[in-house]
C-alpha cells in the first residue's frame, strides 16, 4: 500500500546500501518507508520466468 492505495511491485533494486522499489505503472522508484506490506500479501517463492531477461 502506498498513500492508502494498493500497488503492485514491479521490481526492487539494491544499490550502495539503498533499496529502491519500483511500482507497476510508475517510472520513479518509491522509498520503502512509504510502503506498507501485510505479510500475507507477498511470497518469497522464486519465479524462474522472471529471470529470463537477465540470462
Amino acid at each position: 500500500m502506498e498513500a492508502g492505495r494498493e500497488e503492485t511491485v514491479s521490481h526492487v533494486v539494491l544499490r550502495r546500501r539503498e533499496m529502491m522499489v519500483y511500482l507497476v505503472g510508475k517510472d520513479e522508484p518509491v522509498k520503502p518507508e512509504r510502503l506498507r506490506v501485510t505479510p500475507t500479501w507477498f511470497t518469497t517463492e522464486r519465479s524462474p520466468e522472471a529471470l529470463n531477461w537477465y540470462l
